[in-house]
């Protein structure tokens, strides 16, 4: 036995990790960040790299499986601890390349854009921002970045109109940037037949050549004026020359805030996209356009459950994942809240502005235009006091009683409220209408009542001061949205709460001071927020030589997930190993932000979707 024994114990020392089975091996090397460290893995032997070869190809089998049923998981990455940091912002383009995501311009709504490339490590989850040579792009937004070879393309977008006097119009560019990650250098590209300037188009790369599809324009008639485009450009990337692509009829709305995605070497899918020049048209559309022949072909799919489509599908990117398009929105619990917010300037109001106004006129009086944060009561902004129905007791009083606006100080019908100037006056408020002192003062009353009386006016200053204040602010905040409610001589609808209210102050009058010290502050009320959902279409049908005419949106998982970041538009959104990348944005209802966290509406945090991880 002790012979048998030690030979094993021989054996057992001599076994290494290559005498794992290629499954365990395949599952230890799961754990890795499937990027660089993975291909240094795969840079061990043949067998090594064949395991690792696997286990990409499983990651990305996975994460497909795993967005079609809606088990995915959500990992968060705060930039709290990481250093150094990238600024905050949205409407940015980004793209992935090799082992990094590299993130270009975007811009903040205090007409504040961009000029920075940074580059995000996805193995060591490390910003990097490099120090690059070269003619830099200048600061803009609502740009496209795509990748071509060892190439970055940077092409389009614009600038907010700054508040200086030197720079009042929105500048469009139609230049193209190279940068070159091996020289670390950006170059200016002058190419032939260039495209009009434009920004928030889409672009994709199909072999040598740049698509770029739609965008907003500057008029050819005004130049200053601004509209959408349906056109189709190509860019030769070897050539450097432009070129405009004829395409077949009917073809898709003028728009901009587009998906352009790619489903094949000769297909590009478009998605979505918005119009809101001159009246708002948000599309839900889904187009496929061919590319082969001297003039490409446009087709509309039909899109089946459009009741489980994102509710925000043009200001929200799309991502392709195999068979599946991703977006991410709204999640169902909170379609029917606010309505979302249109960060992009050239939703311009056609409120107090001549018309054909020029763009910079527009567009500065849309930044200028202040936020309204007054709180909504009773789904009114607020009213003047109602008249009384005696009209003879109105004119009398009108002399002595000044009107204050706001839904708080409506008239109280069944009360009066006298209120001093001087706080040492008492103040009386009775049920009957009839002044205290009046009653206090009839010999009918004993000696019990007048002490209760005066304990009373002694300590109900305290809430009536309270009113008074509200009274003094409300009339003030509240005017600029007073309405007239002359007309209806019913009773006010807030007489109810104003009662109870004043019922409350009494009820406090008559408690002890130890009894009221005693009473729970009631909690304050914390607003719940609206959080992405994941919104899945299915294309399927449309690839690997299908040729059916429509695609349908999978129904969504219902109730929030788990490390559900909140709801953000203008965000980026690619595709990594087994991963999809989230970056930046704005949050979409800025009403529910404090004054203190109203310089955190925008986003510079990273969020990731991951499949869940099998267990053997």
């Amino acid at each position: 036995m002790e012979i048998i024994h030690k030979s094993l114990q021989e054996q057992t020392l001599r076994s290494t990790i290559e005498d794992l089975p290629d499954e365990v091996l395949e599952f230890i090397l799961s754990f890795l960040p499937p990027y660089r460290d993975l291909e240094n893995c795969g840079g061990v032997c043949r067998r090594w790299y064949a395991c690792a070869q696997n286990v990409l190809h499983k990651t990305s089998i996975k994460l497909v499986k795993a967005i079609g049923e809606f088990k995915i998981l959500w990992k968060n990455l705060s930039p709290t601890n990481m250093f150094p940091v990238i600024t905050k912002r949205f409407s940015h383009a980004a793209c992935i390349l090799e082992n990094s995501m590299y993130i270009f311009g975007g811009c903040t709504t205090n007409s504040t854009s961009f000029n920075d490339l940074w580059k995000f490590d996805l193995s060591t989850r490390k910003w990097v921002r490099p120090l690059a040579t070269g003619t830099y792009p200048v600061p803009k937004a609502y740009t496209t970045m795509v990748h071509y070879k060892n190439y970055l393309i940077v092409f389009g977008g614009w600038t907010y109109p700054s508040l200086s006097q030197y720079y009042q119009n929105v500048t469009m560019f139609n230049e193209i940037h190279f940068y070159c990650l091996e020289t670390n250098k950006w170059i200016l590209i002058n190419a032939s037949n260039s495209p009009p300037p434009m920004a928030g188009h889409s672009a994709c790369v199909r072999d040598d050549e740049m698509v770029v599809f739609g965008g907003l324009v500057l008029s050819t008639a005004n130049s200053h004026q601004i509209q959408c485009s349906n056109d189709v450009w190509v860019l030769d990337i070897p050539s450097l020359t432009w070129r405009k692509q004829p395409t077949t009829k009917p073809r898709p709305s003028p728009r901009y805030a587009q998906s352009l995605l790619e489903l094949d070497c000769g297909r590009l899918m478009l998605l979505g996209g918005v119009q809101t020049l001159h009246n708002r048209f948000v599309y839900s559309d889904c187009w496929v356009l061919t590319m082969k022949g001297s003039t490409w072909t446009w087709k509309e799919l039909a899109v089946k459950n459009k009741e489980w489509a994102a509710a925000n599908i043009w200001c929200n990117p799309a991502c392709k994942v195999g068979d599946k398009v991703v977006s991410l929105s709204r999640s169902r619990n909170g379609w029917n809240s606010a309505k979302p917010l249109v960060t992009s300037a050239v939703r311009l109001s056609a409120l107090s502005r001549p018309e054909g106004a020029p763009v910079s006129v527009r567009v500065q009086q849309s930044l200028q235009r202040p936020l309204d944060r007054d709180q909504n009561i009773n789904g009114r902004r607020g009213e003047l006091p109602r008249r009384p129905s005696n009209p003879l007791k109105c004119e009398q009083n009108d002399s002595n009683v000044e009107p204050v606006a706001g839904p708080s100080n409506a008239q109280i019908s069944p009360r009066k409220v006298t209120i001093e100037p001087q706080n040492d006056i008492n103040v009386n408020i009775d049920d009957s209408g009839l002044s205290s002192d009046n009653k206090l003062s009839s010999n009918n009353l004993d000696c019990a009542k007048k002490d209760l009386a005066i304990k009373r006016n002694k300590n109900k200053n305290k809430g009536l001061k309270i009113v008074r204040q509200l009274q003094e602010a409300n009339k003030y905040r509240m005017a600029a949205f007073a309405c007239d409610s002359s007309i209806n001589n019913s009773a006010p609808e807030n007489d109810l709460i104003n009662q109870r209210q004043i019922a409350h102050l009494e009820h406090r009058r008559e408690l002890p001071p130890q009894d009221i010290a005693q009473q729970r502050q009631p909690a304050v009320k914390k607003i719940k927020r609206n959080t992405l959902s994941m919104h899945v279409l299915d294309i399927s049908t449309v690839l690997n030589e299908n040729t059916l005419n429509y695609v349908s949106w999978l129904c969504p998982r219902l109730g929030e997930m788990n490390g559900a970041p909140e709801e953000l538009v203008m965000y980026s959104l690619v595709k990594g190993n087994g991963e999809l990348i989230m970056f930046g944005g704005v949050h979409n209802d800025i009403s529910i932000l404090t004054f203190s966290e109203h310089q955190n509406m925008y986003s510079n945090s990273l969020h990731f979707i991951t499949p869940p991880r099998d267990i053997i």
